[in-house]
């Protein structure tokens, strides 16, 4: 069955504008064209639209998707696998930071008593680097020598502090 940008528009949830530029950028090709100029599209299509929505999902810019999809070597079962693998590592962290903070609300309203390293249970070092890299690349260099102080004071703290 065919289906056109309208009616794909509705199904994924992704606008009408962002498929026909999806299409001008030679990311997400319409299965063919009718006489009236309209595009449609397939199951294959549909599938591709899923993969570009998982890998937007998970933070990818498009240049990086087209480059990912357009390898000659890329297998959508696999792709799914990977998915499927890190959204079940993000839920599990969300999980765990959901936890902290109804411990930290209990904690507040003095009903519990929380350690001191339990404030801190699903914050992950690899999360903050990733941090750190988007701000640096988004502001440059003084946000570099920024963090690099900012490490520099709290390096000899201890728990306490």
């Amino acid at each position: 069955m065919a289906y056109t940008v309208q009616q794909v528009a509705v199904l994924s949830g992704v606008s009408r504008r962002t498929l026909h530029f999806y299409d001008e950028a030679g990311l997400l090709k319409p299965a063919y064209h009718g006489r009236n100029g309209y595009r449609y599209y397939e199951e294959p299509q549909l599938l591709m639209l899923q993969q570009i929505l998982f890998y937007r999902e998970l933070g990818f810019e498009l240049k990086q998707i087209k480059r990912i999809l357009g390898r000659k070597d890329f297998e959508k079962i696999a792709a799914l696998g990977s998915h499927r693998k890190v959204l079940r590592k993000n839920v599990a962290r969300t999980r765990k930071l959901i936890q902290t903070i109804d411990k930290t609300i209990e904690h507040l309203k003095g009903k519990t008593k929380m350690k001191t390293e339990e404030l801190f249970a699903g914050f992950d070092a690899e999360q903050q680097t990733k941090h750190e890299r988007y701000l640096i690349d988004r502001f440059g260099d003084e946000m570099k020598e920024g963090i690099a102080q900012s490490k520099a004071r709290v390096k000899d703290w201890k728990k306490a502090d």
